[in-house]
């Protein structure tokens, strides 16, 4: 059966490929996807929502969360077009308006059994949220979060990542939670890099994921920025693909602590002893051929991309 699954994300690059993965991945039940603001606004991620969604075109349509801007912007250094997705060309939406997030969310957390939450942007609209699951007595819930950069540098300062560097007090807020919560830093998702071979399998896929993802990620190829040019990393991707291909991955229980002021607002780095019940679930190293392969081969629907 189908894990349920909300996604809430931030709708540039990252979060298109991320959501292009989730619902072309036969294991999870996309249920909702909250768009937050964060490398574009929360107006654009709504309408590259809509957009995304209608070029997809799912079996079962999920609900769309209009979520909160992040609270302070920070340039990466990419140049993702005016619309966040590279200028790729989407055509004209008939999906679902925007509902409120809080609605989005209330609905889901209502929900019985099994079910997760990914969040492969900023934390804001996550964040504001844990008094309510903490109320709903969430069994069966969750959590898994793409940010922070423990042990390598950032990529929105040397070390800061960018999720964590656009809201610090949610992401502390998140971390010290006590929530059921996996984090998938930058130390674990920079392993996995796509190149023009890869991007071009994609383009030939001949399967709406693959072909939208290679349309928004193309560009990226030819920008001097990590991991190289002529690569381009997917770390919102790599977060949902830990949902799906949880034993590819390493994980260790340990607190974060997290700057949430200062020059390095958004740091993260390991909690030495403390309160066991703010412990979480850190990724620390993952299998990345693998990986890799099966990522290609979900959104290509296909077997033997690598």
């Amino acid at each position: 059966m189908a894990l349920p699954v909300l996604i809430d994300c931030d709708l540039s690059v990252d979060g298109a490929v991320a959501l292009c993965l989730a619902l072309g991945a036969e294991a999870l039940d996309v249920r909702a996807v909250v768009a937050t603001g964060g490398v574009v606004s929360v107006d654009q991620s709504v309408d590259n929502a809509q957009r995304i969604l209608s070029e997809l075109k799912p079996r079962q349509m999920p609900a769309l969360g209009r979520g909160c801007n992040a609270a302070h912007a920070i340039d990466r250094g990419l140049d993702l077009g005016a619309n966040g997705l590279c200028d790729a060309e989407l055509k004209a939406s008939d999906a679902p308006a925007a509902q409120s997030y809080r609605d989005v969310y209330g609905e889901f957390l209502s929900e019985k059994g099994e079910r997760c939450i990914v969040v492969t942007g900023p934390l804001s609209t996550f964040a504001s949220m844990i008094p309510e699951m903490h109320k709903a007595a969430c069994d069966g819930l969750v959590v898994c979060v793409c940010g922070g950069a423990v042990w390598t540098k950032g990529n929105a300062r040397e070390h800061v990542e960018y999720n964590f560097g656009r809201d610090p007090a949610a992401a502390l807020a998140t971390c010290a939670s006590r929530l059921s919560l996996s984090v998938a830093p930058l130390d674990v998702t920079n392993y996995i890099a796509l190149d023009a071979s890869n991007i071009a399998h994609l383009a030939a896929s001949g399967y709406r994921t693959g072909e939208l993802a290679a349309r928004v990620l193309e560009p990226l190829l030819e920008q001097e920025a990590e991991p190289a040019y002529g690569k381009t990393h997917i770390a919102g991707a790599v977060a949902i693909a830990s949902v799906v291909w949880p034993d590819l991955f390493l994980k260790t229980r340990m607190r974060l602590e997290i700057d949430a002021a200062g020059k390095n607002a958004g740091h993260c780095k390991p909690g030495l002893g403390g309160d066991k019940s703010l412990q979480l679930d850190l990724l620390t190293a993952v299998n990345a051929v693998d990986l890799l392969e099966d990522m290609l081969e979900s959104l290509c629907h296909e077997e033997f991309v690598v």
